[in-house]
């Protein structure tokens, strides 16, 4: 579900090369890559961003606990915020998440798409805690993702933003991973049927389905919609709206009701969240045949910055030389098949040829790339979900669905000042600060099970 785009640097920000120099001094492995540091031009500052503490303050969440549950608008953002978070995540109250402390630690979600690179420094080997490709092309000692899309997915949701200082953080860096690639509609079956059975085996909590296919019937007579609302009784399943523009285009399983269907909105990359506005090609309810009332949420879709694959079909770096692949795939089969278009539904071209063409050193200083569309959208509300289960381990998929749509806050078309309807918002923006506040209030008073927050 990512819509291909143009990588763009980030505005008002430019390199700092002292600070680069030192950088590199003082740590040799790394002289090999050019490993930017993001500076604020209009506040002369480096950009720096503390590490997230491994335990939260408990102190700090009792009183934060205290306050209650109450809809935090964030139109008042400091730019020192914004200088250590994109502004993807300033949306969604993210920075606010940062400073109690909470991560996502130890939570597993399952990541249902086009497989993982095990190299990229954002996403370390020993959280990735089981690898299946159903497929057969590869194996756990040999992971692959041709396309890009699922490893630039699991970074939304949990990469640690270690090659930007933070920056590029993914929403639930403490997170463990379930990879489990696909790459045909049948696969992706076959992956939510195993899930059935081992999901409990390795404690997943969350299951991200940036993925999606045109719903021929109602969710009941459509076996992926049935399989996902079958899970979602017992897992947290998030999933893709689209990307159809129109209205009654959701896609399968974002039709299934109780999933977390998730549309897309553009900050147009900036911290003021007054000229925030749909994405223009997120899908829009009601479900095709259902009529349910989808999507359940929104979230940031456009312009995400995500972990980079040196050479995969999303890569707008790609080397000039192809032979990165000839030695294991036959591209044209693979990547260009018709079941991937019905998966993802992408601009599959190979992207510019940019930047160097040495096969010595394939990052060419660039970890990170930017795509949009609602799988994006739907990896930043995963890995929200996974923040309330760090909070809440025992909750149930309802009730970490009913936090979301609760704690979302509805936004305007910055045109006509008018609230977007159902059909384009669902409940709302997600807002990551205000769904763990409500979850530290539900744990503080041991009101967990069966808690209706309407």
């Amino acid at each position: 579900m990512i819509e291909k785009t143009n990588f763009s640097k980030i505005k008002n920000l430019i390199y700092n090369k002292e600070f680069l120099e030192n950088k590199i001094d003082l740590q040799k492995d790394l002289k090999k890559y050019n490993i930017i540091t993001y500076y604020n031009d209009e506040f002369r500052q480096d950009v720096l961003y503390n590490p997230i503490a491994n335990n939260p303050d408990l102190n700090l969440i009792k009183k934060v606990v205290n306050i209650g549950a109450t809809v935090e608008k964030s139109e008042n953002i400091s730019q020192d915020s914004c200088a250590k978070l994109n502004p993807n995540l300033i949306a969604i109250n993210l920075d606010k998440v940062r400073q109690l402390g909470i991560d996502g630690k130890d939570v597993v979600v399952a990541v249902v798409d086009s497989g993982i690179i095990y190299n990229h420094p954002d996403l370390e080997k020993d959280r990735i805690i089981f690898y299946k490709d159903f497929s057969g092309e590869s194996n756990e000692n040999n992971p692959k993702d041709l396309l890009g899309h699922g490893t630039h997915v699991a970074s939304l949701i949990g990469g640690s933003g270690k090659m930007s200082n933070g920056y590029n953080q993914g929403v639930a860096p403490g997170v463990k991973f379930v990879i489990l690639r696909i790459t045909s509609v049948s696969e992706i079956i076959k992956a939510l049927e195993w899930i059935k059975e081992n999901g409990k085996k390795y404690n997943i909590k969350v299951v991200n389905l940036s993925i999606g296919v045109d719903p021929k019937t109602g969710y009941l007579n459509d076996t992926i919609a049935k399989l996902s609302n079958d899970l979602a009784q017992d897992y947290t399943v998030v999933a893709a709206a689209g990307n159809d523009y129109a209205n009654e285009t959701i896609d399968s399983p974002g039709i299934a009701p109780d999933v977390i269907t998730v549309g897309g909105i553009d900050t147009k990359n900036t911290c003021d969240v007054s000229d925030d506005t749909i994405y223009d090609a997120s899908s829009k309810g009601p479900t095709p045949f259902d009529l349910l009332d989808k999507p359940d949420v929104v979230a940031p879709a456009k312009l995400l910055a995500g972990a980079r694959v040196p050479n995969s079909v999303f890569d707008p770096y790609k080397l000039k030389s192809d032979n990165y692949y000839t030695s294991s795939t036959n591209i044209k089969n693979t990547i260009m098949d018709n079941e991937l278009h019905k998966i993802y539904k992408d601009n599959v071209n190979s992207g510019s040829n940019s930047g160097g063409n040495s096969v010595d050193d394939i990052w060419q200083g660039k970890y990170y790339i930017n795509l949009s569309g609602t799988s994006g959208a739907t990896a930043i509300v995963s890995g929200i979900a996974a923040l309330i289960c760090q909070i809440l381990p025992d909750a149930t998929p309802k009730l970490i669905k009913e936090i979301l749509m609760k704690t979302a806050r509805k936004i305007k078309d910055p045109q006509t000042n008018q609230v977007y309807d159902k059909y384009a918002q669902g409940a709302g923006l997600v807002d990551a600060y205000n769904a763990v506040i409500y979850a530290m209030k539900l744990k503080n008073n041991n009101n967990i099970n069966n808690t209706n927050l309407a």
